[in-house]
Order: C-alpha cells, then sequence, then structure tokens
C-alpha cells in the first residue's frame, strides 16, 4: 500500500492565498484607512502573519480561510486606526509616483495642478462615510462586484450598489464644491 499524495507545500498554499486575496484585502485595508502606504503595510501585516499560520490555514476551506484573511485584516485596520492618523502629505507624494504623473518632473507647474487635484480627490475620499469608503474601495480598487464585496462585508449586494452609488454622488458634490461649482 503507498502513502497517500501529500497536498500541496506551504509556499504554494501561501501562494495561492496570496494571489487570491492581495487585492481585495488592499482595497478592504485601503477604504478603512484612507491611506495607500497604510493599506500597503497592513496588506503586508496580513500576509506575513498568514505565512506564520500557513499550517494551520492549509487546514481550512477556501471560504474559512478568506474570512480569517479579512479578520486579520479587520483587527489590522482598527489597530492602525488607534495607533495614528494618516499623513497627507506622504499619501500626495505617494499617488503623485503613479503612472498619471509620467513627464510631471519637467513641467512643475502641471505636478502642482495634479496634486493639488488629487488632494482635493483624496481629501474628499477620506470625508466619506467608512461604510461609503469601503464600498467605493472594495469596488474599484479591489475589483470586485457588489455581489464579493457583499459576501465579505456579510452585507447584501443591494447594499454595497447603494454605497457605492451613494459614495460617488457624494464625491461629485465634494468636487463641484471644491472647485466653486453650485
Amino acid at each position: 500500500m503507498s502513502p497517500a499524495p501529500a497536498g500541496p507545500g506551504p509556499a504554494a498554499v501561501f501562494t495561492r492565498l496570496y494571489e487570491e486575496h492581495r487585492r481585495p484585502v488592499y482595497a478592504f485595508l485601503l477604504g478603512r484607512s484612507g491611506d495607500p502606504e497604510t493599506a500597503g503595510d497592513l496588506l503586508q501585516e496580513v500576509f506575513l502573519r498568514a505565512w506564520r499560520h500557513i499550517a494551520a490555514l492549509a487546514t481550512l476551506t477556501a471560504g474559512e480561510q478568506r474570512s480569517w484573511v479579512f479578520a486579520v485584516a479587520r483587527n489590522l485596520a482598527i489597530d492602525a486606526h488607534r495607533a495614528s492618523r494618516t499623513r497627507d502629505a506622504a499619501r500626495a507624494e505617494l499617488l503623485l509616483t503613479g503612472p498619471a504623473a509620467a513627464g510631471l518632473d519637467e513641467q512643475p507647474a502641471a505636478r502642482a495642478e495634479m496634486a493639488e487635484c488629487l488632494e482635493t480627490l483624496s481629501a474628499a475620499i477620506r470625508r466619506l462615510p467608512e461604510p461609503l469608503r469601503v464600498a467605493l474601495a472594495l469596488c474599484t480598487v479591489g475589483e470586485l462586484t457588489s455581489a464579493q464585496a457583499g459576501e465579505l462585508l456579510g452585507e447584501p449586494a443591494g447594499t454595497v450598489r447603494y454605497r457605492l452609488s451613494l459614495a460617488r454622488r457624494q464625491l461629485s458634490a465634494a468636487l463641484a464644491y471644491e472647485e466653486g461649482r453650485p
């Protein structure tokens, strides 16, 4: 009698877990923190903890793994919120290093205008109530459907769609106000 085939090794389990969950977890953390740098740091911590517990995670179903990962992410986001407030200057600099900023080094006026626009948008997103900010981040940055986001949040897809719509309307109104439009 031959021994039972071994399941995938810890590295394979971790790789699959990371590939399946990194984007939605990042979006969730971005929605909770309102800061890309903080969300990236928390994402690293989530998966560092996953690696430390990979043996236990390997025994769980895919749904249980997802729940574990998001519970850790939620707890870390709460801890981060209690520990400190986000840094506006770092956020603006991070946003300015993206693809949309390419070529702006030679155009200081354009770079300054873009920085102002990005900071205005970032501030408007930060002012959204957390449920709206989380729905917006999960569906845009995380590229989840409203059904997938609802499953993560334990809410109906219709609630997520409503929050997403409300977030977009509030952002539109806030940005119009910032630009002096009625």
